[in-house]
């Protein structure tokens, strides 16, 4: 009798353990899926404002109560990962938001245009309704790519640019970036220390 109490008493505590452990780890899928997730930067296209393997917390609530706003710096969803072309899982929402696969690739960028601005490119420099932009975080000569300019920005889209201008694969290249492909903003660098801030 002695030993039933007992044992039931270790299950009751390893069930216990289970519990507290399952409901962390569904928060901590929650928190990333919805409010805030950790990114790393890779490449030299955002210099010299972030800079390759500076980490940064990017937030993803606001964005689901406002769209972008011009100067936001996002990172969006560039390659769809595999996860997303399995069937059973490709319609669940929540799993893509948290299970993202390695073959998926997210650029970040600069919100540069949104719906219904006129964007132009002419002698290294940007127009945004027939104004110059000022762009004092830009670095080099912003040239034409692939796309004809000037162009609207559509409904539900923005139109990004990387900071360093010369060395960026970008709207110019790929196009408007869909609201739905837009992961979250970057609000803050936290690593390395001598760099931690507030992202302007």
């Amino acid at each position: 009798m002695q030993n039933e109490v007992k044992s039931r008493s270790i299950l009751f505590e390893i069930l216990s353990w289970v519990e507290t452990v399952l409901i962390a780890i569904i928060i901590a899928l929650l928190i990333r899926a919805f409010i805030i997730d950790p990114v790393i930067v890779n490449g030299v296209s955002m210099e010299d404002t972030l800079h390759e393997g500076q980490r940064l917390i990017i937030y993803k609530l606001g964005y689901f109560f406002y769209p972008p706003q011009r100067g936001d710096i996002i990172v969006f969803q560039y390659q769809k990962g595999l996860v997303r072309d399995i069937p059973i899982l490709k319609n669940l929402e929540f799993l893509n938001r948290v299970l993202p696969t390695v073959t998926e690739i997210d650029y970040i960028k600069r919100v540069i245009g949104v719906p219904g601005d006129k964007i132009d490119i002419e002698d290294g420099k940007v127009y945004v309704n027939d104004k110059e932009l000022i762009e004092p975080y830009a670095k080099g000569l912003t040239h034409k790519q692939i796309l004809e300019f000037p162009l609207i920005v559509p409904e539900n889209s923005v139109f990004v640019l990387g900071d360093n201008r010369e060395n960026s694969r970008d709207s110019r290249a790929i196009g408007f970036i869909d609201y739905g492909r837009i992961k979250g903003k970057a609000i803050l660098r936290i690593w390395p220390l001598k760099d931690f801030g507030i992202i302007n």
